[in-house]
């Protein structure tokens, strides 16, 4: 069942050069500061997506909950994740520049229907929410997804699903299979510095975190069977190897068996579910597709790449993550690749490369502009209230990088 056709493209094809872009956010009621849907604030993400639905687009419905869980535009689409981040994600283009429009479209769309009422922040992790925020989006995966990290002995799954955000550009590689596979093997000999390029989660339940990125320490701290790096670098057939890593993975979404009758972490991995059923049932090849979705690696391969280690921007740098991996997959490759055989640390001589790199001249300004950014340092805050009011805006369209 573990076939290849969901990982890697069809390489008889002529492969058009797509890239998307996913960004997550939190949103904030704009007097109390409270989480949306939690006490406090006026509105919850899901009235959020009902008032934009009254104008435009249709609202998605958890067909196993009926819980609203998000909002099709008929090509962009909002989604809601599982502590209530708000998520846009982009319709597939060809040009940094449609995406930037497209994205400023929907970040209008979410402002319009906030009416002043929501503050949105672009960040790693959420500042305020507390210890005890429940599932705000309870979705029938959702609850079985934290049932599952729930179990986890030490685990940070119910931290990661509650209190993160990512930006996550997602990128199509003309060519073969050689290119695609140096594209891939590039992405992962490039993870560990772009962690720390774009690390940005400064406050979590209200202090200040250690240096680094917090969302990044939450999700090393997941289901080590599914998430990191994959064991797949310099592989003769990647795709191969990323479905043999994905066979090891555990099972938490075993077909359409009630929640109770879900494996729970470490019960099953793919492989035994394979070979041994699970409570009488073998999986189909939709499941093998929806395994696949469940795991969560710095880069998941779903015939393009999806690169996920990058935290959530501010909005002002909200396309940085999406043109440094345009460039560095597409043009940047064959100079990445030498310097990376220099052992260079530098996260910034590594911007500058792929900024150099870039032939799209809205790439180049939006690099720079991170540039700049990173070279301003980081300002001081006094509080998490603090950060949040400085930092969150009621009109995040108005904040993008031109």
């Amino acid at each position: 069942m573990s076939d290849l056709t969901a990982i890697r493209p069809d390489f008889s094809q002529p492969i058009e050069p797509l890239m998307g872009l996913e960004v997550e956010m939190f949103g904030f009621d704009s007097e109390s500061l409270a989480p949306l849907g939690t006490p406090g604030a006026r509105l919850s993400s899901q009235e959020l997506m009902q008032r934009i639905a009254s104008s435009q687009g249709k609202l998605k419905k958890d067909p196993a909950s009926g819980e609203i869980i998000g909002l099709d535009l008929g090509c962009g689409n909002f989604s809601l994740e599982p502590g209530g981040q708000l998520e846009y994600a982009s319709c597939p283009g060809v040009s940094l520049r449609g995406l930037l429009g497209d994205l400023r479209q929907g970040l209008q769309i979410l402002e319009e229907a906030g009416a002043g009422q929501v503050l949105f922040l672009d960040h790693g992790t959420n500042p305020l929410a507390g210890a005890d925020l429940p599932l705000l989006v309870p979705k029938h995966r959702y609850r079985i997804l934290d049932r599952f990290f729930a179990s986890q002995p030490g685990g940070r799954g119910v931290h990661m699903m509650r209190y993160s955000a990512t930006a996550q550009p997602n990128v199509d590689v003309p060519g073969g299979q050689a290119e695609w596979q140096d594209a891939i093997n590039l992405t992962l000999a490039l993870t560990p510095l772009v962690k720390k390029l774009f690390a940005n989660s400064w406050f979590f339940q209200g202090q200040r975190t250690a240096p680094g990125s917090e969302r990044q320490r939450i999700w090393d701290a997941i289901d080590a069977s599914r998430t990191g790096i994959p064991p797949v670098s310099g592989a003769p057939d990647i795709a191969t190897a990323y479905a043999a890593w994905g066979r090891k993975a555990f099972v938490f979404l075993a077909g359409d068996l009630p929640l109770e009758e879900q494996p729970l972490y470490g019960q099953l991995t793919y492989e035994q579910w394979e070979t041994s059923g699970w409570n009488g049932r073998f999986p189909t090849h939709l499941d093998w597709e929806t395994h696949l979705g469940t795991l969560f690696p710095d880069l998941r391969l779903r015939r393009f790449l999806e690169v996920r280690m990058v935290d959530a921007q501010t909005f002002s740098q909200a396309m940085a993550p999406m043109a440094f991996w345009a460039v560095a997959l597409r043009e940047g490759r064959p100079r990445l690749w030498d310097w990376l055989g220099s052992k260079s640390d530098s996260v910034t001589e590594l911007l500058d490369v792929v900024q150099a790199c870039a032939q799209d001249e809205l790439a180049r300004s939006v690099l720079g502009s991170f540039g700049e950014h990173l070279r301003a340092g980081v300002p001081e805050w006094n509080s998490a209230a603090e950060f949040v009011r400085s930092e969150g805006t009621t009109h995040p369209s108005r904040k993008l990088t031109v």
